[in-house]
């Protein structure tokens, strides 16, 4: 099985931390690179990551050594890296928010199909082990239908802290709602995932100062979900209700973690028993076999762009104080 050797592209201690080792350990991956802007840090951060190569630049990739590159870059050069890696012949992945508008998606996943590579976005809860066993439970009808669905996904984070610390530098909707794409996407990925497509906001109750908000959002299936994301709290919990019972989980997002998901029904509770998962070894294991064309790709940029067209609908729903359909 041939491996897919990929550039690293960012040298964050978050890249090089847990990206990095994940794409040395995962089946089928290999890390073959890192590039930084920096000559001297690119060379340093290759050396700290065990990679071979270095470049300062994506367009000085030799792509005789290099397959694929993944972006862990600032979440505004996401559409310039991964249509400069596509014009290369280079699968793209790149970190989650895809990109911070609808158009810039669009051109990126029309940069892919030009040039005929895998462009895929990093929603690596797609391995969460709550949301993998929710999802089976769901398939089997273990709580009957799906009748209303509650999601948060919230980190505590003060301006000017680490967290927040690009918000400056971005557009005013994403100072204004950075805590929707950073951590609000999780959980808009995480229910369209679970629930099928989201195809409007209800109504949306933002506050600048928080970066986020509680949002109504209806399903195609007619199943309504009451999402919360903002800066002002730690918040990672979910419960799915339907007319036989209620799935919970009090831990549905984390990095190396087995989480937690209880089912409740007529016959009581029943703690769900989950694995300990790291979610970025599982989705560059996938990654890897779906450049393979192996397997079908499941994080591909269209579901990218269509949490990116979510929020955006969310914006303009809390600005007007009326429901949005979901850009297409």
């Amino acid at each position: 099985m041939p491996l897919i050797r990929w550039a690293l592209v960012g040298s964050s201690d978050f890249a090089l931390d847990w990206i990095a080792p994940a794409l040395r350990h995962a089946e089928g991956s290999a890390l073959a690179a890192v590039i930084s802007r920096d000559a001297d840090r690119a060379a340093a951060a290759a050396a700290r990551v065990r990679a071979p190569q270095s470049y300062q630049s994506i367009e000085a990739i030799d792509t005789s050594f290099v397959d694929g590159v993944v972006l862990v870059t600032a979440n505004e050069a996401h559409a310039a890296g991964a249509i400069a890696a596509a014009r290369r012949g280079l699968h793209v992945v790149v970190e989650k928010p895809m990109a911070l508008s609808s158009a810039d998606c669009a051109d990126m996943i029309r940069a892919a199909r030009e040039h005929s590579v895998m462009l895929a976005v990093a929603h690596c809860m797609e391995w969460a082990p709550p949301i993998v066993a929710a999802r089976a439970l769901l398939a089997r009808g273990a709580i009957g239908e799906v009748r209303s669905v509650r999601i948060s996904a919230s980190f505590l984070a003060e301006p000017g802290t680490a967290r927040r610390g690009a918000d400056a530098a971005m557009s005013d909707t994403v100072t204004e709602f950075g805590a929707l794409f950073d951590m609000g996407v999780h959980a808009i990925d995480a229910a369209a995932r679970l629930l099928g497509p989201i195809v409007q906001v209800v109504a949306a109750h933002l506050n600048a100062d928080t970066g986020g908000g509680h949002v109504e959002l209806e399903c195609a299936s007619g199943v309504r979900v009451q999402l919360s994301s903002s800066w002002g709290a730690d918040e990672n919990d979910f419960e799915i209700t339907g007319d036989a019972g209620t799935i919970s989980s009090s831990e549905w997002w984390g990095r190396a973690f087995s989480g937690q998901l209880s089912v409740r029904t007529s016959g009581g509770e029943v703690a769900e028993p989950l694995p300990l998962q790291n979610v970025y070894e599982q989705q560059y294991a996938h990654l890897a076999a779906a450049a393979r064309q192996e397997v079908p790709l499941l994080i591909s940029g269209e579901r990218g762009a269509r949490n990116i067209a979510v929020i955006e609908a969310i914006v303009r729903s809390g600005r007007s104080g009326h429901s949005a359909t979901i850009g297409t």
